[in-house]
Parts: C-alpha cells; sequence; structure tokens
C-alpha cells in the first residue's frame, strides 16, 4: 500500500491551521507478522490460556515497533536544517499493534512509508453519542406486570435465559464510567478504570461515573432487577470490565488505552456509544485486529444525527453498527427519526466498497436502566428513562453476551452473522440491508437457533 493510502483523510482538516513544523499527535498502527492468521477460541473455556496468548503477541510485537519507531526518528532526522525530535510511545501494553507519534506536516509522509506501517490516524477528539432525551417518569405499569422492560421483551430474553444469562463472558464498557455501588449492578463489575486525556490508566479504589450514560449502558448490558422487581439487564450474569474514556477532553489515543486495557482483562464483547469528530474509516484496521487476533466484537452505535448520517468509528465496515428502534401504539417496533444511518462509498475504494449502516437495529427509545443517585425536586432517582442508539448498543453486546455463552466455540464472525442473517427487516429479506434498518431488529432466539 502506497504512504499515502494508509494516511487519514481526517489528516486533512486536523491539520489545517498547523503550521509546516508545528507538531500534532498521532496513531500509527502497524503490521506485525505474529498477528497473521491467529485467532483465538474457546474463548469461554480457555481464558487463562488466551491471556497468556495476548501476552506472547504483546512481548512478540515490541522489537517491530521499536524499529518501527528507531527508523521514523532516523527519516526526520534526515530532513536537514530544523530537524525536530519526535515523541513517540507505545499504547498499554504492547498489546495491540499501535503507538502515539508525533507528526509534522513533513514528517507525515515519513512516518507512512515505514515498512508495516497499515495506518496513521490523527490523534482527534471524541465524545459521547448522547441521549436524544432523559425521563425521569416513573416505571411504566406495563413493565412493572411483565416484570422486565420492553426492550427486553420485545427481543424475547427470558427465552434465552432458559439457555444462558450469559455468565463467564466478559463485555468492556467503554463509556463515561460507571456507578458500581448500584444495587442493580452489585457484584458485575470485575474490573475498572479511568483513562484521562492523556492516555494514562487510573486505578482507583472506587467505581464512579463521570454522567449517567455509562452506568445507564451497564444496566441494559449486565443489570439485575429494580425494587419493583423489574428485570433490566440482557445478560445478568456476564461480567462487566468498565474504562472511562470520556472524561474531560479524550482523544483517540484515550480511546486506544481503553480498547487495549480491555484486551489485556480478557475482553470477549465491546460495547462503545461514543463518536469521532472526523470521519475515520481507517479505524477498520484496528477492528480488524480485534476481530482477527483476539476474537473480540465491536458493537458501536451509528449515531443519533438522523437519517442520511453516521458515526465514526460505527460507519467501520466491520464494526456491528446499531439504530435504535421505539415502541409504536399498537406495539408495532419502528425505526426512531433520530438515528442514524447512510450509504457511503470509503474514499479512494471505488464503488465495490459500498458500506451501508447500520448492520442491525435494537430498542432505543424509552429503555429503562440504571443510574447513579440523582438528587432531583421530586425526589432520589436511581433509574431513568433515556432515548439514544446509546441504548440501543448495549442491547445488541448483551445479546452478543448470551449467545457467546451459549456456543462458546462459534468464533466472533459467526455471532455477526447470525445476528444479521436473523434479524427481522419489515420488508423482507430482499430489502436488507439498507441504511433505515440495515438487516433488521435483531431475533436473538432465531439467531441462537442458526448457531446450533
Amino acid at each position: 500500500m502506497s504512504a499515502a493510502g494508509v494516511i487519514s483523510q481526517a489528516f486533512e482538516p486536523f491539520l489545517a491551521e498547523s503550521g509546516p513544523n508545528d507538531k500534532r499527535n498521532a496513531i500509527v498502527i502497524y503490521r506485525h507478522p505474529s498477528f497473521e492468521g491467529q485467532r483465538v477460541r474457546g474463548r469461554l473455556r480457555e481464558l487463562k490460556k488466551r491471556l497468556a496468548h495476548v501476552k506472547a503477541l504483546a512481548s512478540a510485537q515490541v522489537p517491530v515497533q521499536e524499529k518501527l519507531l528507531k527508523d521514523y526518528k532516523r527519516e526526520v532526522g534526515k530532513q536537514g536544517p530544523g530537524k525536530q525530535e519526535m515523541f513517540s510511545a507505545p499504547i498499554g501494553a504492547n498489546t495491540l499493534p499501535v503507538a502515539t507519534v508525533e507528526v509534522t506536516r513533513k514528517t507525515l509522509q515519513a512516518l507512512a512509508a515505514q515498512p508495516n506501517v497499515v495506518a496513521v490516524l490523527p490523534d482527534q477528539r471524541i465524545h459521547l453519542i448522547r441521549p436524544k432525551e432523559v425521563d425521569y417518569s416513573k416505571l411504566a405499569k406495563q413493565e412493572i406486570t411483565n416484570g422486565l422492560t420492553w426492550g427486553l421483551r420485545e427481543l424475547e430474553i427470558p427465552k434465552m435465559w432458559e439457555t444462558t444469562k450469559g455468565a463467564g463472558i466478559n463485555v468492556a464498557v467503554l463509556d463515561t464510567g460507571v456507578y458500581g455501588d448500584h444495587p442493580a449492578l452489585k457484584g458485575r463489575v470485575k474490573d475498572f478504570v479511568i483513562v484521562d486525556p492523556l492516555g494514562r490508566r487510573i486505578t482507583t479504589g472506587a467505581t464512579f461515573d463521570a454522567a449517567q450514560h455509562g452506568t445507564h449502558v451497564c444496566g441494559t448490558v449486565a443489570g439485575g432487577k429494580t425494587s419493583e422487581g423489574v428485570s433490566i439487564g440482557v445478560a445478568p450474569e456476564a461480567t462487566l470490565l468498565v474504562a472511562g474514556v470520556l472524561v474531560g477532553d479524550a482523544t483517540l489515543r484515550t480511546l486506544v488505552e481503553g480498547i487495549s486495557w480491555a484486551v489485556e482483562k480478557g475482553a470477549d464483547i465491546l460495547s462503545m456509544s461514543l463518536g469521532f469528530t472526523y470521519y475515520e474509516p481507517l479505524f477498520a484496521e484496528l477492528f480488524q485486529v480485534l476481530i482477527d487476533t483476539y476474537d473480540i466484537l465491536p458493537v458501536v452505535a451509528i449515531g443519533n444525527e438522523n437519517h442520511g448520517n453516521t458515526s465514526s468509528p460505527g460507519n467501520s465496515p466491520n464494526s456491528l453498527a446499531v439504530g435504535a428502534v421505539e415502541r409504536m401504539p399498537g406495539g408495532k417496533a419502528e425505526v426512531a427519526f433520530f438515528s442514524s444511518g447512510a450509504s457511503l462509498v470509503f474514499p479512494g475504494a471505488g464503488a465495490e466498497a459500498l458500506v451501508t449502516k447500520p448492520d442491525v437495529v435494537a430498542p432505543g427509545v424509552q429503555v429503562y436502566s440504571s443510574i447513579p443517585p440523582e438528587k432531583r425536586p421530586d425526589g432520589v432517582f436511581e433509574y431513568t428513562y433515556m432515548d439514544g442508539t446509546s441504548m440501543a448498543t448495549p442491547h445488541v453486546a448483551g445479546v452478543a453476551a448470551l449467545l457467546t455463552a451459549a456456543k462458546p466455540d462459534a468464533p466472533v464472525t459467526d455471532i455477526i452473522k447470525v445476528m444479521k442473517e436473523t434479524a427481522k427487516h419489515p420488508g423482507g429479506a430482499s430489502s436488507r440491508p439498507d441504511n433505515r434498518w440495515g438487516y433488521g431488529l435483531i431475533q436473538p432466539i432465531e439467531a441462537l437457533k442458526a448457531l446450533a
């Protein structure tokens, strides 16, 4: 691949106001032979072996990374008078083939030209895909009567629980953090870290949520029951690994550090309700490492910017991107007006690279879940309703946990395939995929049957 082909097009706006020698941070993704053709299988029974494999790969790629960065600095030194020292450092414990590197307009090409470089991305800002609405209404009578939220009922989750509740599966939630002391999350948060804007991992004696969002997402993935006895979590026996990557001025480096941490902790599934400032198709290279090498499923919200729009990294071709449906009068489910979706051709890749997103949809309106205690004029609230593709995403991550627990030897590619192929589209199979429904509303029971 040419140097130009590995440089993200997001550098153009990212460097728009930079001088020729102004330093900016970049993320470099590189290739290492040890990653070729190796995929971890048997996730549920082989966790210790898998983590040992993660460490072995990390150790093997250290010399590759060191050589790449050394050669880059040498090339920078050849650029004559006025040369600058370029800071570089690994991200995480070398679990992923990524590093953070300083670049200028002049040195960017030199970095991209190094052997084994797959992609160079600007360390752009990332942001939370915020809920479209937060509603502190009391729990609906119908949900109290049913003993579960409408989303769990719509997806027939109790039938899935006859087979599994997700025990042994690690779901990493990369979000605003979590209030782990919430009664609905008691004992479910296995590990917790905050990644600050400089990419540093901060461990604390207590979990916390910088907003409400992360706790709400965690409740939908793996929460227990409310005081009224209403189940809120899709996979209530799954384990949560929570990285607060949306604290302060978060950037791509913050996110990649959180992903690396999740891999090191044994994540099976990543749940991400976040987006980038600039469109970034090259992030797909990192997702491919997660899928091909570690058999980890990235589940990503597609965004709340309405039809005709999508958010990166949800619009990466290899993410499992999620849109939102709402319950209409009479019980029918329809795609929510705010749910993003579009068909796009990746720049420079030709018409064959047409990508249609989202991939699937799930309940994302009036989703009742946990939040940190919120004091309001009419009382203290520990649960609330929220709307957004951020609320649909943990439904899909939770279903993926149930499927993985039920069929631990099924590779992630099979999990993705059956969730898409068994999804229900109102226009029938001939209408799939489109950029509103994707392949359709997920059907967990049918997906489980397809894995048999």
